[in-house]
């Protein structure tokens, strides 16, 4: 003990973040080695690449703080929060194929190094994979609500799924509306950590109350994180987001930011943003230009603005837990998020009192 480094205020939870990711990491690699057969040398490599350069992914925090008490629990779900990673690993990699993204972590997508066809094996073995770690161990260890939480996770896959359909299906659709929008990013992000975090708090045998309370709070965080992408995807440059410039832009994806703009921009600008989603022309100044456009019709602060609801719901949801483990490191979590997607003083207009000194509310955009 005398040897033990003391950690305070917010590096403590940075810290954590940190640990709990890297342990995941570790975890999923070797489930990989574990489940494929040392003579398919190439399919560990092309499976290892997926799991090469990445940086620190929240979804396993989220659902191990959901399960803790205390900080040595978590050792209890280590290989439940290995699989989770290798869950959403798998929605990494076939994101990039319907976004015809080029670059992931600053390095090629699976599906440019090694073919579409190898990558969507890669998505789908991962996917299996964690799904077979996570049966296993619900069944080796004695977790309450195995039965329901097994449910959930399989409700995951089915979500992630349909929100992927709906993107690719709504790519160009000048009739998307903010509700279409958000019924892509709930099933693609919100019930998604909606769901790690029901997980997490069921098999930790949590109270009702509490279960509720960070199932809420997964899905508000959930669909933060995920407007925020959007807002980065617009005023990141690639050596930021370790991405080509826009990926969003380029696949013609109806985001926020696009959906807001057609409504918000002066009429011009929105003639040529229309103009930009039914042309084929991804080249750089016609990317540029449609990026400039979204930030002139002060899109992105409105995005933001939604995004800093969710944001306060999400801390909101856990007063029926304040004190505990759970809470503490959650609400750093969603506090730390502008800063951790580098938007702090990206956006300053109508931040916190602004917004409403403004007049303007969330609901007026979804």
């Amino acid at each position: 003990m005398g040897n033990e480094i003391q950690y305070s205020g917010e590096e403590r939870y940075a810290t954590a973040l940190d640990r709990t990711f890297r342990q995941a990491h570790r975890i999923s690699q070797r489930l990989l080695l574990e489940h494929i057969d040392r003579k398919d040398g190439h399919l560990r490599e092309v499976l290892s690449f997926a799991l090469e350069n990445q940086t620190t992914s929240e979804y396993p925090f989220v659902f191990n703080y959901s399960f803790c008490n205390d900080e040595r629990d978590g050792e209890q779900v280590a290989r439940l929060a290995g699989a989770v990673h290798l869950l959403q690993t798998s929605t990494l990699i076939t994101d990039d194929i319907f976004d015809f993204a080029e670059l992931r972590y600053h390095y090629p997508t699976i599906h440019r190094r090694y073919d579409v066809s190898y990558a969507v094996i890669a998505a789908e073995l991962l996917q299996s994979i964690a799904m077979e770690c996570i049966s296993s161990e619900l069944e080796r260890h004695s977790f309450r609500n195995q039965r329901l939480v097994l449910k959930l996770f399989h409700q995951i896959i089915k979500d992630l799924y349909l929100g992927q359909y709906l993107d690719v299906y709504n790519t160009s659709n000048l009739r998307m509306t903010t509700r279409d929008y958000q019924r892509v990013i709930e099933l693609g992000a919100g019930y998604f950590f909606k769901n790690l975090a029901q997980c997490g708090a069921l098999l930790g045998n949590k109270s009702k109350a509490a279960v509720e309370s960070l199932a809420t709070y997964g899905y508000h965080y959930g669909m933060a994180l995920f407007i925020t992408d959007d807002i980065v995807d617009i005023v990141q440059k690639p050596a930021a987001t370790g991405k080509s410039f826009a990926p969003d832009l380029k696949g013609r994806k109806m985001r926020l930011p696009m959906i807001l703009a057609l409504r918000l921009g002066a009429r011009k600008d929105v003639v040529l943003l229309k103009k930009f989603l039914r042309s084929k022309d991804n080249s750089r100044t016609a990317l540029l230009e449609a990026a400039k456009r979204i930030r002139k019709s002060r899109a992105l602060q409105a995005c933001r603005i939604v995004a800093n609801d969710h944001l306060d719901r999400s801390l909101e949801s856990l007063a029926a837990i304040e004190g505990s483990l759970a809470a503490k490191s959650l609400s750093w979590l969603s506090q730390s998020l502008l800063r951790a997607q580098g938007l702090e003083s990206e956006i300053p207009e109508f931040v916190g009192t602004q917004k409403i000194r403004a007049g303007i509310h969330p609901n007026r955009f979804l």
